[in-house]
């Protein structure tokens, strides 16, 4: 009775572990925000539903040392139809990225610099994504997920972190415009794992860094994953008593 009640009571505490899959934490396509006509004369080629500086709800944008100026459509995290940043930056290889589509979120020191210069001041800029809470997770399980293109060129330096405590973070991601091949990464999806503690918030930050007239860096449907802790199964419990008697009657 002993080895048997133990043998199933192992067999449900796998199956238990087995049954428990990944949840999706944040799943973000860009498609819900509202878009409107370019305003900036350098830009053009849109149909009216073409831009916003307002992201998501949780999404917080940076500027840092990014000099204040035009195009507006381009100072720091942005979020565009796919087709109308195509055209208003006349291509220069944009269109090569297939993985986004509809609305999308993108860094452009290129395009910012049709009007003002960042060569020396440089462009810095950097976006949150919300805070997203850790309770009830398996550590080490979350996983984030985009499509991303990237055209790389010095000095720009595209990063991806995240932040367990609000403060401190951790590069899970980097590109380095200034070691990498131009079209080396038109087409990149991207698929992390994450070391995440079972407790507390985790935030993720997307930065564009050192840039001058360079090119690009272009997200679309960021999708994060985490395993929540797995419940006992109603076989578990069930045989948790049995186990328990099984141990009382061997013991008397």
């Amino acid at each position: 009775m002993q080895n048997r009640c133990a043998s199933l009571l192992l067999a449900a505490l796998l199956l238990t572990r087995a049954q428990a899959s990944a949840a999706t934490l944040l799943s973000e396509d860009f498609e819900s925000l509202v878009l409107g006509p370019y305003v900036s004369p350098t830009e053009s080629g849109g149909d009216g539903t073409d831009w916003t500086d307002v992201g998501p709800t949780g999404w917080v944008r940076g500027q840092g040392t990014t000099p204040v100026g035009n195009p507006v459509e381009f100072y720091g995290w942005t979020f565009h139809d796919r087709q109308s940043w195509i055209n208003t930056e006349s291509d220069q290889d944009r269109s090569v990225w297939v993985d986004g589509f509809g609305t999308i979120m993108v860094a452009d020191p290129d395009a910012y610099d049709d009007g003002t210069n960042v060569d020396d001041a440089l462009y810095n800029v950097n976006i949150l994504t919300p805070v997203i809470p850790l309770g009830g997770l398996v550590s080490n399980t979350v996983r984030i997920a985009f499509a991303s293109s990237f055209k790389a060129e010095p000095t720009e330096i595209a990063t991806l972190d995240v932040t367990f405590d609000g403060t401190n973070f951790t590069n899970l991601l980097t590109y380095d415009g200034n070691a990498l091949p131009l079209d080396a990464l038109f087409n990149d999806p991207i698929d992390l794992a994450v070391n995440n503690p079972g407790s507390g918030n985790m935030r993720f930050r997307f930065g564009m860094n050192n840039a001058s007239n360079d090119w690009w860096w272009a997200i679309d449907n960021v999708v994060i994953t985490g395993t929540p802790v797995p419940e006992p199964s109603t076989a578990t419990l069930t045989l948790l008593p049995l186990a328990a008697l099984s141990q009382r009657r061997r013991r008397g």
